[in-house]
């Protein structure tokens, strides 16, 4: 795999990572989120300056811990890259479970390359967020805040660790 399309790939997925983090009820809570992209667009180059590109990704996880343990999340986000740094635009998702399911909307987030020897390895990040809607065992996050970080684990899977305010 080529530079370009080494950094096409990482980028695909590392966008989509801040993506998920609806995942438990508890303040101070934490749970383990173990990603992977389903679907992005290649880094679309906006023209005005070298490097200045967006990606669209869809991630699916695993949740552990919290009240959504053995949940599953969905999630899309969109970022603004610089070069190898991103600042995210946009990302919403779901949790699901029985008895409980949660929406969350990411209110800040970055990312950045992660070079080894002059290659692109993988991608680290991090974010806050709000719970916008939460039912069933997961009712206490409705409009409570969130943090997490991030960091690939392989071509198109990565770890989310969150923790709720």
């Amino acid at each position: 795999m080529n530079c370009k399309s080494q950094l096409s790939t990482v980028i695909a997925f590392a966008a989509l990572t801040l993506g998920s983090a609806g995942a438990f009820a508890q303040s101070g809570a934490t749970a383990k989120l173990y990603c992977h992209a389903v679907g992005a667009s290649p880094p679309e180059a906006l023209g005005d300056r070298e490097g200045h590109a967006i990606t669209v990704g869809e991630i699916t996880c695993r949740v552990e811990g919290g009240a959504t343990d053995g949940g599953v999340l969905t999630g899309t986000t969109i970022y603004e890259w610089d070069k190898g740094s991103a600042t995210m635009l946009s990302g919403i998702g779901v949790t699901r479970k029985p008895g409980a399911t949660t929406a969350y909307q990411h209110t800040e987030g970055k990312q950045s390359l992660v070079m080894t020897d002059g290659k692109v390895t993988g991608a680290a990040g991090s974010g806050r967020g709000r719970y916008t809607m939460a039912t069933g065992a997961a009712a206490v996050n409705n409009g409570k805040t969130y943090s997490y970080t991030f960091r690939t684990t392989a071509p198109g899977q990565f770890i989310v660790e969150v923790k709720n305010d």
